[in-house]
């Protein structure tokens, strides 16, 4: 019989979506202050505005992350699609993915600082949780996991990466679709667990059994419901845009600088708000506190989905638009939320058109439209045989996909609920529309 001070008892923690979650393993990575600051950063940014029980943290997202993927390693290691080493290394990836993370996430991500020689492309949560991962190497072997394995995954030059990462069979991926749509829309995606189970590592790369096919299909067409009811929102998507706005009113005031902005927690970062002495972001804050955000004056969709969504007994003026005209919203680098500088411009433009004072007109450009593409999945058919595409089975399946996405695609420009008439009388609307899609060609270089 084991001796009672050789017994190496749980360290648990309760999850709604797994729930128990031992962390024994990684303790000394679960104690450290980068991680521990997730737990005051919420995974779905400005989302409770609109879902008050979206205040999940990406602490948890974090550890449920981890124990899927655990769960997965241990499957892959007893098929023999992973050695040990790798099995601890990817588990360890997916704990630690999103210790980047600035205050608000994704909402304040465009105007982080990037640590010196981030190479181009790389997000700021990229780069910043590789750096981390850098100093925190003791605490990694501290928990048995090979460092140098565990940086090429979270680097993505090692394809294991994928166990975590990949846009449709990633285990984060899976764990914020349950997370999130139970915290917002109380609704799960159907068949996660028998997917999870029927995942598989082929030659460097991630496929489904064949028998999973239906789920797979699901959860892809599951991800398009809560993009649409979720994650662009449009008091989600136009609060967003304000809180970017304030905190870029902050940097150029010098009250905070864009390093502060990954150490900061949410909390942080709403007491540094409230502190501060800027006219914008009093305003603003003010009106976050009473929930009294901006709002929609005008919208432009695409022409085709433009009269399904005419408001009545709303001062907004819905007008659609050519695909010639969409992709100038979409292209045009003056639109990028990492422009702030030139947002700002814009709005105060419009504003000078409807005769409004600055300050008063927000626009929301269009998200990435990449995250609308939907990612082949690869079909493990039996032994011996090639891996199958998805996409070249259901083709259908795929451009259903891409003609449903371009329904959520709209660009907004918000202001107060006084001045929400001036703006989008239809007179104004012409003008301010005619100055968002006049962006020449020649520009375009």
């Amino acid at each position: 019989m084991s001796k009672s001070n050789s017994i190496s008892t749980p360290k648990v923690v309760a999850d709604p979506i797994h729930g128990v979650i031992d962390i024994r393993a990684v303790l000394p990575m679960v104690e450290t202050p980068e991680f521990q600051a997730l737990g005051d950063k919420r995974q779905l940014g400005m989302a409770y505005l609109t879902f008050p029980s979206a205040t999940h943290s990406r602490k948890a997202h974090s550890l449920g992350s981890y124990h899927a993927t655990q769960e997965l390693a241990a499957s892959w290691l007893k098929r023999g699609f992973v050695n040990d080493a790798e099995a601890r290394a990817i588990a360890g990836y997916a704990l630690y993915h999103d210790i980047g993370h600035p205050a608000f996430s994704h909402v304040t991500e465009s105007l982080c600082e990037l640590p010196p020689g981030t190479p181009p492309g790389v997000s700021p949560n990229a780069a910043v949780s590789a750096a981390i991962i850098e100093r925190r190497r003791r605490e990694i072997e501290a928990c048995g996991i090979d460092f140098r394995i565990m940086r090429d995954i979270a680097a993505h030059k090692n394809p294991l990466w994928q166990a975590v990462s990949d846009k449709n069979l990633g285990m984060e991926k899976l764990d914020y679709l349950e997370r999130d749509s139970v915290n917002t829309i109380l609704s799960r995606p159907v068949g996660v667990e028998y997917l999870r189970n029927h995942i598989y590592y082929i030659d460097g790369a991630i496929a489904i059994d064949e028998k999973a096919i239906d789920n797979a299909i699901d959860l892809q067409n599951f991800y398009l419901k809560i993009y649409k009811n979720v994650y662009l929102r449009k008091t989600s998507s136009i609060a967003q845009r304000a809180m970017q706005k304030m905190v870029h009113h902050m940097i150029i005031a010098r009250e905070i600088t864009r390093a502060d902005l990954v150490d900061f927690t949410d909390s942080e970062l709403i007491g540094a708000m409230r502190l501060s002495k800027n006219d914008f972001v009093q305003h603003a804050y003010s009106l976050f506190r009473t929930r009294d955000l901006f709002r929609e004056a005008l919208v432009i969709r695409p022409e085709q989905f433009a009269t399904a969504d005419m408001r009545t007994g709303k001062a907004v003026t819905i007008l659609g638009a050519t695909d010639r005209e969409m992709d100038t919203l979409m292209k045009n680098p003056n639109f990028d939320f990492r422009n702030q500088v030139g947002l700002e411009e814009l709005e105060n433009e419009i504003a000078d058109i409807a005769g409004l004072p600055w300050g008063s007109v927000l626009v929301t450009p269009i998200v990435s439209t990449e995250r609308f593409k939907a990612q082949d999945i690869m079909i493990y058919q039996g032994p011996g045989r090639k891996l199958a595409s998805l996409k070249a089975r259901f083709p259908a399946h795929f451009k259903n996909f891409e003609e449903v996405a371009q329904s959520y695609v709209s660009f907004r420009v918000c202001t107060t609920e006084k001045y929400r008439k001036t703006l989008s009388a239809p007179k104004i609307a012409k003008k301010t529309f005619e100055l968002l899609t006049a962006w020449k060609d020649d520009e375009r270089s």
